[in-house]
């Protein structure tokens, strides 16, 4: 009784093996055929009559094909047959179309899908830059926006999104620390290579070199913090002014602008016709950082620092002077650079007068000194990146 159980259960598996075999060979024909400089029609009309499902060319369908298949499930078949001549299929319910996957073909329509993609990290400009030219007539969207449509046939439209997906990743984030700084050009000409010189943990001297013939001063130390506080030691002993010590954050491939300074109204006066009109003029410290990741702890950076003051403090007008320049570097995460050769001239004042009597109309000359200066000094602009 036993073994008639398990015999029966035997053959009502070999059953189902048997539907479930014919079941897949219905849904998944086959075709065994050779061909060698057969015409495509042709060819294609012969996977019709094994098939025994329609398969429809359109006007675009033409050249010879050769080809040796062997049980060969029908799409593979198509695949393999249209593929040299840039062809596509689409299923249609119960039937085929085959054509050319161009916009410019009546049938694209039918060959095609039509799909919206909302991009999270990118831009449409970042997918046009880097898609395949043969693809990118099937994108469409504003460069600027972050919403494109793709409207091709299935085999492209699947690669388009796998292209997009690789490349629509979160960017990697620099942190750009910048110290902006004045020192007494007198200081840094009679220090030379010990400005600012100090000893790491390792007990290896690093110091920060300036060379005043080249004006170039060179940073081999990520001792940001040091640094930030010998300036402001400096800076008590009235030596250097800290203009500035901002973060900036910009992405992998970004830039960012940063301005400190002071705009002015200036009142010009035009005597031929008897007019007035104002002139805005912003003087100060500008600079413009570009910042790219290179490898696993690099970053290329691009620094166009600019440096404006007015001739005259003390009256301004349309005098200004101007000092920028432009440069490349490429440097380890956390490192720290400086540019310099930069120098800004300040004119100042100051007066000393005995008590009461350098207030006494007429005989206060006797009893006061007035002194002018003139006051040079190197601006120094320092620039850590990190990588976040």
């Amino acid at each position: 009784m036993k073994h008639t159980g398990i015999y029966r259960l035997i053959m009502i598996l070999m059953f189902l093996l048997v539907i479930f075999t014919l079941v897949q060979a219905e849904e998944t024909p086959t075709v065994t055929a050779m061909f060698y400089e057969t015409d495509l029609r042709d060819a294609i009309h012969e996977l019709s009559l094994q098939t025994g499902i329609n398969i429809i060319a359109d006007q675009t369908v033409s050249g010879i094909i050769t080809a040796d298949l062997k049980n060969e499930p029908l799409e593979k078949a198509l695949a393999m047959i249209l593929s040299s001549g840039g062809y596509t299929f689409r299923k249609i319910e119960d039937y085929y179309l085959v054509g050319l996957a161009d916009p410019r073909n009546v049938s694209f329509s039918e060959l095609s899908e039509l799909e919206v993609i909302y991009l999270k990290n990118i831009t449409v400009r970042d997918v046009f830059n880097l898609l395949p030219s043969f693809l990118s007539n099937y994108v469409k969207g504003e460069r600027e926006g972050n919403i494109l449509t793709i409207n091709a046939a299935p085999k492209d439209l699947e690669r388009i999104k796998e292209f997009i997906k690789s490349i629509d990743t979160p960017r990697k984030q620099i942190e750009i620390r910048l110290l902006v700084t004045e020192v007494d050009s007198k200081i840094v000409s009679e220090l030379g290579i010990s400005f600012l010189q100090f000893e790491s943990g390792e007990d290896v001297e690093r110091r920060i070199a300036y060379n005043a013939r080249d004006k170039l001063l060179s940073v081999e130390t990520d001792l940001y913090g040091y640094l930030l506080t010998q300036l402001k030691a400096m800076e008590e002993k009235q030596l250097a002014s800290i203009e500035a010590n901002p973060y900036i954050l910009v992405s992998d491939g970004g830039s960012a602008r940063f301005f400190i300074g002071e705009e002015q109204v200036l009142l010009i006066h035009n005597e031929s016709y008897g007019s007035t009109r104002t002139e805005e003029v912003k003087v100060g410290v500008e600079l413009e950082v570009y910042a790219r990741i290179i490898g696993e702890d690099q970053v290329y950076l691009e620094l166009s620092p600019v440096i404006s003051h007015f001739i005259n403090d003390v009256s301004p007008d349309l005098l200004v002077k101007e000092n920028s320049l432009t440069t490349t570097l490429q440097i380890k995460n956390g490192e720290t650079i400086c540019l310099a050769g930069m120098t800004i001239k300040k004119d100042s004042a100051s007066t000393r007068k005995v008590p009461l009597l350098g207030d006494i109309p007429l005989v206060r000359w006797l009893f006061r000194n007035e002194n002018k200066e003139e006051n040079e000094r190197e601006l120094l602009v320092f620039v850590t990146p990190i990588i976040r």
